[in-house]
């Protein structure tokens, strides 16, 4: 029989028990010895310790939260090189060995909950929102280092953006969409790379049948091309392949040369006409996903609305997987896939088109471009915006809001 369960605390009380403990112990050592444990440097100077080790033990002792404690925490070595110099320097035999003590116990956290430190620090996470969206950063640029390396492309700037505005009669919307890869590299000669996807699907994850989509740049039109955004792409103009399923469509780069004398930039663009957006049995959100598929340094998502469209003012957003092929459909079931999302919707306001996107020049003559197209005006339309740098790949940002009931 399995007693684990009954003997070990769970994870967060066991780690917040721990640290508290760490937390006290070296605290009462440092001051015993009149050491400040606030102020490393001098700590480092009393007790000949390595200006970083002092460091970290001094943070150790002023976090408030476990998540940060633990991740600050010296290595076995470190630890033993700090007890020793409280034992040098005359500390209590009581309070040593209340320190070793402590230090036992978060050996057995470890060993418990996690099997190795790294580990453990990555669980430590999920005890405090501090620091939160530093320590997602920081691993989300590992995972962009070693996604690169693997599948052999990576990007400087994946732009997506969505312009939602009024259509030929009430209850129908068009949208115009915009996707760009900007110094897009391929680190390997073989490799040909998903560019875009479309897909069009009701709540429950069914396909929907809208009306065939029909290019920003009328240079390509036509169903045998692709929807290129001639004047904004790098020269010559990439090739660009589609392919459709019964998924949706998809745009798909070739095998090309590496590294920064092959990069590229390619943006493509189209306009969907007569989408219908009253709340149905089996519609009853309205959503726009922004598929991230590509490493990349940086995600900019933007998505307009017409100032008609109050039900979607301000957009919910939420970041899923799409590691599980069935992600994010079915609505009722794909919060098993839901992803941390620390980064903030941006309100850009309404009226006219930010001019300041440094990581992308010729934004706003593309967006002017899109507006121009569809026939609209960006004095009637509000703008939101997500960045986020290194985004997690596979996954997709989505930006919901409820359908309005018909007439």
């Amino acid at each position: 029989m399995n007693t684990a369960s009954t003997t070990v605390p769970p994870f967060p009380l066991h780690a917040t028990t721990a640290v508290r403990a760490l937390r006290a112990a070296f605290s009462q050592l440092l001051e015993s010895l009149g050491g400040d444990p606030y102020q490393p440097q001098q700590i480092s100077r009393t007790f000949g310790l390595n200006k970083n080790l002092a460091w970290k033990i001094s943070k150790v002792i002023q976090s408030d939260d476990s998540g940060t404690a633990l991740r600050q925490m010296p290595g076995p070595a470190g630890i033993k090189i700090f007890l020793n110099s409280m034992e040098r320097a005359g500390a209590d035999r009581n309070l040593l060995e209340a320190a070793r003590g402590a230090v036992r116990e978060y050996e057995h956290l470890i060993e418990t909950h996690s099997g190795d430190r790294a580990t453990l620090e990555m669980m430590g996470s999920e005890l405090s929102s501090a620091g939160r969206r530093e320590r997602d950063l920081y691993h989300r640029k590992l995972l962009f280092q070693g996604a690169s390396y693997v599948w052999g492309v990576q990007a400087r700037v994946i732009l997506k953006v969505g312009v939602v505005g009024p259509g030929s009669r009430v209850g129908l919307l068009d949208i115009a969409s915009l996707s760009a890869l900007i110094d897009f590299r391929r680190l390997r000669p073989d490799v040909s790379w998903e560019l875009a996807t479309r897909r069009a699907r009701n709540d429950d994850g069914s396909p929907m049948f809208p009306p065939e989509p029909e290019p920003i740049d009328p240079r390509f039109a036509g169903d045998d091309r692709p929807p290129l955004m001639a004047d904004f792409c790098s020269q010559p103009l990439p090739e660009l392949s589609r392919h459709s399923d019964a998924t949706g469509i998809r745009f798909e780069l070739p095998e090309g040369p590496v590294g920064k004398t092959g990069a590229l930039t390619c943006v493509a663009g189209t306009i969907q006409r007569g989408l219908p957006y009253f709340r149905a049995p089996d519609n009853e959100w309205g959503e726009h996903s922004a598929l991230c598929n590509t490493p990349a340094s940086i995600l900019i998502v933007d998505l307009f609305f017409h100032e008609k469209f109050t039900f979607a003012i301000p957009p919910r957003v939420e970041l899923y997987s799409e590691l599980c092929a069935a992600a994010p459909y079915p609505s009722r079931g794909r919060d098993r896939n839901r992803l941390p999302l620390n980064e903030r919707l941006q309100n850009l306001g309404k009226g006219p088109l930010p001019v300041a996107t440094p990581e992308v020049k010729t934004y706003s003559e593309m967006v002017q471009t899109m507006f121009d197209r569809a026939g609209w005006s960006p004095a009637a339309f509000h703008g939101f915006r997500m960045a986020v740098a290194y985004p997690v790949c596979p996954a997709s940002l989505l930006f919901r809001y409820r359908l309005p009931e018909g007439p």
